[in-house]
């Protein structure tokens, strides 16, 4: 129990004093397989002024309802995420991805999540299909005054879009 506790101790403080994007001066040896068990702290070391929601998107084909034929239309996340706000966020920003292995395999992952999406959202609106997906998160200033208070500051900020298939 005592070597358990302290593998423990040891994986806690290891990733706690030397954030993977803070290079600091103390140094204590994390081994990969230790990063990816202690990832838990990530979710707990930033801080942000801003509150956000993810937002996904897809480009409307010439088939269909007419009314939105080759236009962006907002998809509901609800669709294809049914975890909490944090969660959803976590999985779309493919934040596994980027810690462990960087910003390569976060677009290699977001490249491969983008189709998923496209087929889920085209058998359940066969109406409304889309050729393209993009996905991003929209966010606003937090305020004293509630979560939402200030939602009208709204901006968005695009992470990912489809390249156009032949």
């Amino acid at each position: 129990m005592n070597a358990i506790a302290l593998v423990l101790i040891y994986g806690h403080l290891a990733l706690i004093v030397q954030p993977p994007k803070l290079r600091t001066v103390f140094r204590m040896p994390a081994p990969a397989w230790m990063r990816d068990a202690f990832l838990m702290h990530g979710m707990f070391t930033s801080f942000s002024k801003f509150n956000a929601d993810p937002v996904i998107a897809g480009l409307r084909t010439q088939q269909g309802n007419p009314s939105d034929r080759g236009q962006w239309i907002t998809l509901r996340v609800r669709d294809h995420f049914a975890a909490r706000h944090g969660v959803v966020f976590t999985e779309l920003f493919a934040t596994h991805h980027w810690d462990m292995h960087g910003r390569k395999a976060q677009r290699k992952a977001w490249a491969t999540l983008a189709p998923l999406i496209r087929a889920r959202h085209n058998r359940l609106h066969p109406d409304h299909a889309v050729s393209r997906i993009r996905f991003g998160s929209a966010y606003w200033p937090q305020d004293p005054a509630g979560y939402r208070a200030r939602k009208k500051d709204l901006q968005l900020a695009l992470w990912f879009e489809e390249r156009r298939r032949p």
